[in-house]
């Protein structure tokens, strides 16, 4: 079973970022130094999901990592270095069996590859990566982590460091990453690749048809406009992209824009 794991949101700054988010009550913490690709993070956990605020300190390692097709450093170079929500993690326990399955589905694959990251108390959390990908999809699809951890393990080592914590907006979740899209080429080739379970509908108010993905962690939402409206405006400006996180649970309502991004509270 896949379940979403987090979303890359890259940002000029990940000390800023964090400060802004924790002035609007959400609890985020400095992640550490990936040394392989020359970035450094900052992590907003809600419970086993969490946002990554990632930032670039060292370009060279960076344009070296962002030669690897369908990664989500080749995305953010593709991008023309334009910060905000780029890409979504959903995570797997069985990733050397998801890389033959999905090769053997026609899909392009990279990986899996072991990555680290040093946090700055010194120690190494671990991974596995798997990126894959088709020529004809114009958004990208997924990635997948496999961590080294067992996930109950790894929950309680991030709650005793302090990582996962109650959030002073409140008992917080990502309900949903959303995505405007021209069409559902990259959602269809998802649900390919597993049986999620899925929902389709029409949004009149907001003149789109809505195609949601949902796994135990969140759903993933394609909205494809019908007419011209918000949906229709948004697709215009950023093309086809990851528009929004929803944060359900929140004391109060709001939109905060970071760094090219939204975030929904509700």
């Amino acid at each position: 079973m896949y379940k979403l794991d987090h979303i890359v949101h890259f940002v000029s700054s990940p000390e800023h970022a964090m400060e802004q988010l924790t002035q609007q009550g959400l609890h985020v913490v400095e992640g550490g130094q990936h040394e392989q690709w020359g970035t450094r993070n900052a992590l907003c956990y809600f419970d086993s999901t969490y946002i990554e605020l990632i930032g670039i300190y060292d370009h060279e390692k960076f344009r070296e990592a962002s030669r690897v097709p369908f990664s989500l450093h080749e995305t953010y170079v593709k991008n023309y270095y334009e910060d905000g929500l780029t890409r979504v993690a959903l995570s797997t326990t069985t990733i050397e069996e998801d890389a033959k399955k999905f090769q053997q589905m026609g899909f392009k694959v990279i990986g899996p590859e072991h990555f680290s990251r040093t946090r700055p108390d010194g120690s190494v959390v671990s991974w596995q990566l798997l990126y894959l990908g088709s020529d004809d999809l114009q958004l990208n699809l997924p990635f997948f982590i496999q961590w080294d951890q067992p996930e109950q393990q790894r929950l309680q080592e991030l709650k005793s460091l302090g990582t996962i914590q109650n959030h002073p907006a409140g008992p917080i979740k990502i309900e949903e990453v959303s995505f405007v899209v021209s069409n559902f080429n990259t959602a269809h080739a998802l649900l390919k690749l597993y049986n999620f379970k899925h929902t389709q509908m029409t949004n009149s108010k907001l003149k789109a048809d809505v195609l949601k993905i949902h796994t135990p962690t969140g759903m993933l939402a394609f909205y494809c406009p019908i007419d011209e409206g918000d949906v229709w405006n948004m697709l215009r400006e950023r093309g086809q992209s990851i528009c929004s996180i929803v944060l359900a649970g929140a004391i109060e309502s709001k939109v905060l824009h970071v760094e090219n991004a939204n975030y929904v509270f509700q």
